[in-house]
């Protein structure tokens, strides 16, 4: 049961004061400014891929052609560039890097790109390294910038000279210095030539402490160039970022955690680009796909939660609980309620704290590594350990790190290193060994030519054979002759076999992979014993002794583990993920994130704690409920924090939760859950959790136990349920134990080739060929969202053969029932379904044989109890047949009273649902039903109408929470209250309202409505122009809208005439000024030129969006482009009526006799032009005459399009829909960002591909 932080009783230990509970909490520090460092690190991405591109081009080394290099006295000359003796060794070791590429890439493109990405990303990270260390101190003098702010020139440059006498930097002496000052003077650029041999020295100067990020020497032979440049990337990283933003502070997401987030930056483009692909994710794309940084106050929770939490359970008199913000305080005991223990007992705990042993499986940058060195550090002094030694003693004994990613493993190392560093400035001089390793691939690495003396292994003869050994640590090498074994005998070392066949795929599984049968020491004997009698592997085996380290690695447990593991959905897996996945881990098979929740309870010790941020899917869908139930049957939930959507940075919306495990089940154990969604934004994230810290009765803060989320179905992770609603499912049946069918639809595979919106075919072929198709829509109760046709013709037999289509409970198509948004942003609604209709996947549904049940289920489900009820089931924005299926049967008591009130909610909605012309049983505008001279007054009368159907539906929607409430007991919980946004009918709104009346009213003027006969008049069926004598419409189905206007049946004109005939002749001033206002009129405007600005510029958009993006309307224009502003002719086409003579008829009567008038025009402006007597009155002749003039000349194009388009005499299938019958008149029909030819041609690719298989067979038939 879920419990609202009651008053704490007992909660504290004896003695002990939580200097956090008071009404100031602690709130974070500033944050870094992410938007700085997110510029600067994609643009310094583009920056340096670009520049070393040109390095290795420079070298001769390009995606089509390498150039071999010419050995000369003392170094070598490449692509005309001499190199020196340094300069050579390191073009070896590129070129060694770049062939052992290259056998990996397959292809000599893929291998340079390759290379460039890795040496770009190494400079990125030197860079960002030595920026931090030279802020906070850590090196002998700036390196990148200058410690006087006047100055710009990085002090390692302008002190170069004093350094090179004293020789303070190894490698430069005062002889090198005057060598390279003679050798810079021929440079073109001799300051930049100095600073990158400076620049390189302080970096092989790092490599003694840092080797994995500065060891290499070949980067520094494509070192970035002009990097003293004002717009260099060394200037960039100096000013861009501010300096506090690296200075490494306590209690701080500042300092060396930047270096994480300029990680997740630089990647970011390539994290979209191979996200955007959609298709399965190569193992070299994985990191990018797969790498989210964990926010500051998420690494402190998970970390103070785990290894906090499990240090306080081993030691219940620490102090530590006061050096942790985030820590979360168990429950507090209810009276008479017994203590119940979060682990094992004391005594099996760690009890030193070199026992405490900590791994991030998926690392990253190294930030939840990096704080938990912090707290470990603080736990190692409070035990009375030397400050000096605590450094070392962490890195030896605590912290371990993997990864399948290098640039990260690299930064998490160095982060890690960095803080140590800060404890103890010598540790640089000789650093332990770090347990944080790149989970390495072996699928490049063969022994099966290693071989010692065996008696029984017969000597073979010697043969010329090499072995080319991808080095992971170093380059490939080519090995003496040697004597293989013989094929026929097993190998010399199937423990070492058997370890490259483990992580032969590592690539792709990284810490996923469980070592069988490892024996970290047997295998170590047999390394030693190759390296003794064979010395010329010595290298080689090097590079299995780190294999053999990821291994024991992996193989042992951890007392805590604390990641935020790889998030990939099934569909982006590869074959080898996917695989892998559905053999070890099939519970967890839908998502990465959940396969390594998995795998990370198996790396931890019984007893011991996990903290975690993933997707918070794992705790409500279906697909994850074996999964959930693992986790709370076979460990503890402690604690668990969900944040809003954007606890990253406002712009990124990601749906996750953090939370803490203890690998010991309690099921009676009540964790602590903190709820933050209905906080917005990433800064108030933390503030929040602080505060309900500091007050657990914040209202957000709850308590629940796993025995609790086992009485629901699926076991949700549903803290906030209380012990009544928990009661429901216990003693209501089940939907799906009752006779209520619920039912996901069918799946036609091609929606654009067999759906239409209702408005787009030939109305006569309803219920022949075209049915009414239930496919979801917006967020609606009652009644409304029935907008949709499917071509079911011969029950559906096209859908039926169509290749991937799924046909699901066609039993249940056309019978009544009630539907619901699969998919929604707000809160869940469920409608009616009428008779007669088909459902797809995205309008679930449910039947029942009772309109009496059928209606009390709508009551109960649109009911606040339901709205909770649903909340619990699936509180994700998606809502499917099977969660409903979860629905406890509704405990009824009076079902007339329900089944009328549910009756008039429906016909209400109903009601509203069919006032406006988007509906197919649409009769007369509501602005037309008064019988009043005075659109004003009729829209009063309106108004006054739907605020008294909202008032209505509104107070029985209440009611009906009302009667559910008082039914199960819950007015201390629920109060029947309705807010109006949740109120699904539509009021009276002034703008939209007569914007649809001027819809009406073009309706009218092209017949598909009249003031005769309400409804729909034609749509597809042959034009009767008897239907329409009260206001005659168009004969051709054409409506001009020029400015000014030159036509007997200008739009704007017909408009006039509608609200003559509609209200009156003697209100018509009254009425046009009203809309005008309601069009918001523009000062200097009259009412008349703001209707026609109005149908010029605007109408079409409005058009388009109450329709769909299927207009009806079709806006023929002559403007650049389709565009309909300053397009000299425009005019609407109404789709079921036109013809093949309508092109024709547009061009002939109105194109070209629009020309004429513009020719009068054109010498009327002539002649005054030539008459004007003063300068101003010339000016405006010549600009009429330049705007006529232009506008012939656009007249002209446009009418040569026309008469091509009209001689082909194109006719119209409307089954085929808008989207391709628009395209066809492309380049004559208005085009915007509201209605673009390229997203309307995608939607009639299954037509065009169809046109195509047409064409071919008929040539095939013709030869």
């Amino acid at each position: 049961m879920s419990e609202k932080s009651p008053p704490r009783r007992g909660a504290q230990r004896a003695g002990w004061v939580n200097p956090r509970y008071n009404s100031n909490p602690p709130y974070p520090p500033n944050l870094m400014d992410r938007t700085a460092v997110k510029k600067f690190a994609i643009e310094a991405r583009r920056i340096l891929l670009q520049q070393v591109a040109a390095q290795t081009e420079r070298l001769g080394i390009t995606i089509d052609r390498l150039t071999e290099p010419q050995t000369v006295s003392g170094g070598l000359i490449v692509a005309g560039i001499t190199l020196d003796t340094i300069e050579s060794h390191q073009y070896q070791q590129l070129r060694r890097r770049l062939q052992d590429l290259q056998s990996q890439e397959k292809t000599l493109k893929g291998a340079v790109t390759a290379l460039i990405d890795e040496v770009a990303y190494t400079w990125f990270n030197r860079l960002a390294a030595l920026r931090f260390m030279e802020v906070n101190g850590y090196l002998k003098r700036r390196v990148l910038s200058s410690s006087d702010p006047k100055l710009v020139d990085p002090d390692l440059l302008r002190d170069a000279s004093d350094i090179a006498e004293l020789e303070d930097l190894p490698g430069l002496n005062r002889s090198i210095w005057l060598e390279w000052l003679g050798l810079a003077a021929k440079a073109p650029n001799p300051e930049e030539f100095l600073y990158r041999r400076l620049l390189g020295l302080q970096c092989q100067e790092l490599a003694v402490g840092l080797p994995f990020l500065f060891a290499e020497s070949y980067p520094a032979l494509l070192m970035p160039g002009n990097l003293l440049n004002q717009d260099s990337i060394v200037r960039k990283l100096v000013s861009d970022i501010a300096e506090v933003d690296w200075l490494d502070t306590p209690d701080s997401e500042n300092g060396v955690e930047i270096v994480g987030w300029l990680y997740q930056f630089y990647i970011s483009e390539r994290k979209d680009a191979v996200i955007g692909a959609k298709s399965k994710v190569a193992a070299r794309d994985i990191p990018a796909a797969t790498q989210l940084f964990t926010p500051h106050w998420i690494v402190r929770y998970m970390v103070e939660n785990s290894l906090g939490r499990l240090w306080l359970e081993a030691h219940p008199e620490s102090q530590l609980r006061a050096k942790m913000p985030y820590y979360l305080e168990s429950a507090p005991l209810a009276a008479g309620m017994p203590e119940v223990a979060v682990t094992l007992p004391t005594a099996a705990l760690p009890q030193r704290p070199e026992e405490l042993t900590v791994i991030d499986p998926a690392c990253g940058s190294g930030h939840i590594l990096v704080y938990a060195f912090d707290l470990l550090f603080e736990i190692y002094k409070e035990q009375g350990y030397l400050e000096r030694d605590i450094p070392a003693l962490i890195l030896t004994h605590n912290l371990h790190g993997l990864d399948i990613d290098d640039r990260a493993v690299q930064l998490a190392s160095f982060a890690v290193l960095m803080k140590a560093r800060a404890k103890n400035p010598r540790i640089l001089r000789k650093p332990p060994q770090l347990k944080i390793l790149t989970v390495r691939s072996t699928r490049h690495l063969s022994i099966s030519h290693f071989t010692i003396d065996r008696p029984q292994v017969q000597a073979a003869p010697i043969i010329d054979y090499q072995l080319t050994l991808d080095s992971i640590v170093g380059s490939p090498r080519q090995l003496p002759l040697i004597q293989p074994p013989s094929p026929t005998l097993p190998p010399a070392y199937p423990l070492l076999e058997q370890l490259l066949a483990t992580f032969a795929e590592a690539d792709n599984l990284g810490s996923l992979i469980t070592p069988d049968g490892f024996d970290a020491v047997k295998l170590s004997a047999q390394l030693d014993e190759i390296v003794a009698d064979m010395p010329v592997f010595a290298s080689e085996v090097a590079t299995l002794r780190e294999i053999v380290r990821q291994a024991e690695l992996l193989s042992q447990k951890y007392w805590v583990v604390v990641a935020n593991p790889p998030y990939m959905g099934s569909k982006g897996m590869n074959s080898t993920l996917k695989d892998f996945a559905e053999k070890n881990y099939p519970a967890s098979k839908s998502d990465l994130f959940a396969v390594s929740v998995e795998r990370i309870m198996e790396f931890t010790v019984k007893g011991g704690f996990i903290g975690l941020m993933t997707p918070f899917t794992w705790m409500f869908l279906s697909s994850y409920e074996k999964l959930r139930k693992r986790i709370i049957n076979e460990n503890t939930l402690t604690s668990l924090i969900r944040p809003e959507y954007h606890a990253f940075f406002d712009s990124a919306f990601v749906p996750i939760c953090t939370f803490t495990l203890s690998t010991y089940a309690l099921p009676e154990y009540r964790g602590t859950f903190v709820d933050l969604k209905d906080f917005y934004g990433a800064e108030l994230q933390p503030v929040k959790v602080l505060e309900s810290i500091a007050n657990p009765d914040c209202g957000y803060l709850y308590y629940a136990k796993a025995a609790d989320f086992a009485k629901i179905p699926g076991s949700p992770i549903a803290y906030w349920a209380s012990r009544k609603f928990i009661d429901i499912f216990l003693t209501g049946k089940l939907f799906v134990n009752s006779n209520i069918k619920s039912a996901t639809g069918l799946q036609t595979s091609d929606n654009d080739r067999f759906i239409r919106l209702w408005h787009e075919v030939n109305l006569n072929q309803k219920f022949i060929k075209w049915f009414p198709l239930n496919n979801g829509g917006e967020v609606r109760k009652w009644y409304g969202n029935f907008d949709s046709y499917i071509n079911w013709e011969s029950e559906g037999k096209q859908v039926k053969e169509y290749p991937g289509s799924v046909i699901r409970n066609s039993q249940l198509f056309f019978k009544k029932g009630a539907t619901w948004n699969r998919i929604s942003s707000s809160f869940f609604a469920i409608r009616v379904l009428p008779q007669n209709f088909i459902f797809d996947q995205s309008g679930d549904s449910f039947f029942v044989s009772s309109v009496n049940d059928l209606y009390i289920l709508i009551g109960f489900l649109n009911s606040k109890i339901g709205y909770e009820i649903t909340r619990i089931i699936c509180p994700t924005l998606n809502t499917t047949a099977g969660n409903i299926d979860l629905f406890p049967c509704p405990k009824i008591e009076n079902y007339k009273c329900i089944y009328h009130l549910v009756e008039k909610l429906i016909l209400i909605s109903n009601k509203d649902w069919d006032n406006f012309e988007t509906s197919w049983d649409f009769q007369t505008h509501p602005l037309l039903r008064h019988n009043t001279p005075s659109l004003a007054q009729a829209f009063t009368n309106w108004h006054q109408q739907s605020e008294t159907a909202f008032a209505e539906l509104k107070r029985l929607e209440e009611e009906n929470n009302r009667y559910w409430i008082e039914a199960y007991g819950l007015q201390a919980e629920l109060s029947p209250e309705v807010p109006d946004e949740q109120i699904t009918i539509r009021r009276a709104d002034l703008a939209r309202d007569i914007r649809s009346l001027i819809s009406y009213a073009v309706g009218c003027m092209m017949g598909r409505y009249s003031l005769d006969t309400p409804g729909l008049i034609h749509a597809g069926q042959p034009f009767d122009p008897s239907r329409h004598q009260t206001f005659p419409a168009a004969d051709d189905g054409i409506l001009p809208i020029t400015d000014p206007a030159y036509f007997d049946d200008d739009i704007v004109s017909r408009f006039v005439e509608f609200l003559k005939v509609a209200y009156s002749p003697d209100t018509l001033t009254e009425n046009l000024d009203f809309i005008a206002t309601a069009l918001e009129l523009k000062p200097g405007q009259t009412a008349r030129e703001r209707i026609r600005s109005y149908f010029l510029t605007e109408f079409i958009s409005d058009h388009i969006k109450t329709y769909k993006k299927r207009p009806i309307y079709w806006l023929f224009t002559s403007g650049k482009a389709g565009s309909r502003r300053g397009a000299a002719f425009g005019a609407l086409v109404y789709l079921h009526r036109y013809t093949p003579a309508t092109v024709a008829r547009l061009r002939t009567d109105y194109v070209l006799e629009l020309q004429l008038k513009l020719d009068q025009e054109i010498q009327q402006s002539q002649q005054q032009q030539d008459t004007s007597t003063t300068t101003a009155a010339k000016k405006a002749a010549a600009k009429q005459l330049k705007t006529r003039q232009d506008q012939q000349t656009e007249l002209r194009d446009y009418q040569a399009k026309l008469q091509t388009v009209a001689d082909s005499r194109i006719e119209l299938d409307l089954d085929d829909g808008v989207a391709y019958n628009y395209t066809r008149f492309k380049g004559l029909v208005y085009e915007g960002s509201d209605l673009k030819m390229a997203d309307l041609e995608a939607k009639a690719q299954w037509k065009i591909e169809l046109l195509a298989q047409a064409q071919k067979r008929l040539l095939e038939s013709a030869e």
